[in-house]
């Protein structure tokens, strides 16, 4: 399958956009497929609920938020992750981004671009946050995994809300064009190194 547009998205047990300001209930069909165990870097994980969180603790050049302790060594680029999901449907690891975007609300998703230019979304593993004034343009280190699941029309028409309320023209037709659930490459975003500004 080829990436037009790739939305990484957070997966959990019960993925809620409470933090901004959205539906309780669950977005994602693959609901019961993730855990709460960490990929393998740093500081493994067993239970996120119980982990300790990173907020914004220094590391070299970068600030951490998330569950997993990493660092800015052995960091694909995004043309190098792009071609581990082509290969092989998906891409664990380490990528370096360039922040297009972060939700205005509570800082509970960003966007970037991929190597076709097209936005990329990537939301945080249960719901962690990064500071809403993170500028555009700013480098950040993702971490976490991939895997393809359905994003529904609710959280299709909540994010067009997060755009209105960062100031973006969103139009009634916006809307009305959102009639069925989508299926994109999501990605569990467990930590990320923000670039200091």
């Amino acid at each position: 399958m080829t990436m037009k547009k790739i939305f990484l998205i957070g997966f959990t047990a019960l993925f809620t956009m409470a933090s901004c300001g959205g539906n309780e209930e669950s977005t994602t069909e693959n609901e019961n497929a993730a855990d709460s165990t960490a990929v393998n870097e740093g500081e493994e994980v067993e239970d996120t609920e119980e982990a300790s969180l990173f907020e914004g603790e220094e590391r070299g050049d970068y600030l951490l938020y998330g569950y997993t302790d990493i660092d800015d060594a052995e960091v694909a680029t995004v043309a190098e992750m792009s071609s581990q999901i082509d290969a092989g449907g998906n891409f664990e690891g380490k990528v370096s981004v360039e922040i297009s975007e972060v939700c205005q609300k509570a800082g509970c998703w960003i966007t970037f671009n991929d190597d076709e230019g097209e936005s990329v979304r990537v939301f945080f593993r249960d719901h962690f946050t990064i500071p809403p004034a993170t500028a555009s343009g700013t480098d950040a280190i993702l971490y976490g995994v991939t895997s393809w699941d359905t994003m529904d029309v609710d959280m299709q028409k909540h994010l067009l809300d997060d755009a209105a309320e960062a100031g973006e023209e969103v139009s009634q037709a916006d809307y009305d064009a959102i009639t069925e659930d989508k299926l994109e490459l999501v990605f569990d975003c467990e930590s990320i190194l923000v670039a200091k500004q």
